[in-house]
């Protein structure tokens, strides 16, 4: 054999060699990755937990799966990069069951291990304190005598009201009718006074003075100034409609008017929209940080009311369950104790020609003038009704009474919260002060 013929053979076995293993590396390369290995579950409370588990080499992400309260009938909950996963929003004391898969541009691993944990479940507490009754107020012209008359009707089981006062502009001055007979009735007769705040609902007025510290600071004074000159025991703050981004701002203005009343012997209270979680982008609640505001303040009333509302499609003013979820977050970032629930005394009339709002028997009164019959919802724990009227046009009425009351007033003893927030007195009727008094022993 010559040399060239064996180099030549030599070229060809090397040739051959290469393409083993460029078709061995090219098989393997284009193999789905193998399935995910160490899933575990940590970080276990009564709404989330967190799941982990090892890299996988060659997958370009992650499919994750829940199912509950058994190992069946699974559900692809997330996609993601990293190896790590907290999942929230779960229910307490509830059994959940995950597992893991990877994948790349070749298709989809096995499943890992599957794995299983049971949320916490949220202590009941006891009721060992007196709850607490707080009754917001207002008086819209010179002598308009609703919410004193009710403060008078119910003095001794009234034990807060926060007056529907004081609106600053975007400079932090504030203007409004004072209640004078409100407050000397109910600094009288034992019960704590507080000057509300508003901003007629306009994010604007907000931003302009929360994010300037020269307005912010006029407010500041402003309040206290009031709150001096009339008698108040301290301040409810109600901007609603603030932009979220004023999140922090908000929680600034907070702490500053704490930090200067707390000192002189005033009350610091917030009036905050309910939420179920903390969504800081959210449009409507994103601006209350929870936790944050509850180191500032003495008190927090959470309106759980308005579930449907003006504008909106018609239904319960607060369904038991919603407001029940709003008090297993809340409970999780603010201290019981603080936590006053917000209750309403008012129902709406929805139809085609816009919305109404009545007192309790208003709403009674709407009902027996259409010959309808007030209905049960047993889910949402609230009285409806629907008629025609003579036009022709259909209406929906929900609204909240002393027997939907008692299911709410259920939950503050359950949950151990500090007690009610009624918007507003002078709408609610007899029932629901007798309801008042049964469950909360007064």
């Amino acid at each position: 054999m010559t040399v060239k013929k064996s180099f030549l053979i030599f070229i060809t076995a090397i040739i051959f060699l290469i393409s083993n293993i460029q078709f061995a590396a090219a098989k393997n390369n284009g193999s789905p990755p193998p399935a995910p290995t160490g899933l575990t579950i940590s970080n276990i409370s009564t709404s989330s937990l967190t799941l982990s588990w090892s890299s996988v080499y060659g997958a370009s992400g992650y499919y994750v799966y829940m199912a509950s309260p058994n190992d069946a009938n699974y559900t692809k909950i997330a996609t993601v990069t990293s190896t790590k996963l907290i999942k929230s929003g779960l229910t307490s004391n509830t059994n959940y069951w995950f597992y893991v898969t990877a994948y790349n541009r070749y298709g989809t691993s096995a499943s890992s291990i599957h794995v299983t944990a049971n949320t916490l479940q949220i202590p009941i507490i006891p009721t060992t304190t007196k709850k607490q009754v707080l009754g917001f107020t207002t008086y819209y012209y010179s002598g308009d005598p609703s919410s004193y008359n009710s403060i008078a009707a119910n003095t001794s089981t009234i034990d807060e009201i926060a007056t529907q006062t004081y609106t600053t502009d975007s400079l932090g001055n504030i203007s409004g009718l004072v209640p004078t007979n409100q407050i000397s009735y109910a600094n009288s007769n034992g019960i704590k006074t507080y000057a509300m705040l508003q901003n007629n609902f306009d994010g604007n007025i907000s931003k302009s003075v929360l994010e300037n510290q020269t307005n912010r600071q006029n407010l500041e004074s402003n309040l206290l100034n009031a709150i001096k000159v009339n008698g108040y025991k301290g301040v409810n703050v109600d901007l609603e409609g603030v932009f979220y981004y004023d999140r922090n701002y908000y929680t600034t203005f907070v702490q500053e008017l704490y930090n200067l009343l707390t000192p002189q012997g005033f009350s610091v209270t917030l009036s905050v929209p309910a939420k179920t979680s903390d969504s800081t982008t959210n449009t409507w609640s994103g601006a209350y940080d929870y936790a944050a505001l509850a180191k500032y303040s003495d008190q927090i009333a959470i309106m759980t009311y308005d579930e449907h509302y003006p504008g909106g499609t018609a239904g319960p003013i607060a369904s038991i369950s919603w407001v029940e979820n709003v008090v297993k977050y809340a409970i999780t970032v603010i201290p019981r104790e603080k936590i006053m629930l917000g209750v309403a005394a008012y129902g709406y009339d929805w139809s085609s020609n816009g919305t109404k709002a009545y007192g309790i028997n208003g709403m009674y009164n709407i009902a027996a003038t259409n010959n309808a019959a007030v209905l049960w919802d047993d889910i949402s724990k609230s009285p409806y009704f629907n008629y025609t009227d003579t036009s022709g046009i259909a209406h929906s009425d929900w609204f909240e009474n002393g027997q939907s009351l008692g299911y709410k007033l259920d939950l503050v003893n359950s949950y151990n919260l500090n007690g009610i927030a009624i918007w507003r007195l002078g709408l609610e009727n007899a029932d629901y002060w007798t309801s008042i008094k049964t469950k909360f022993n007064r």
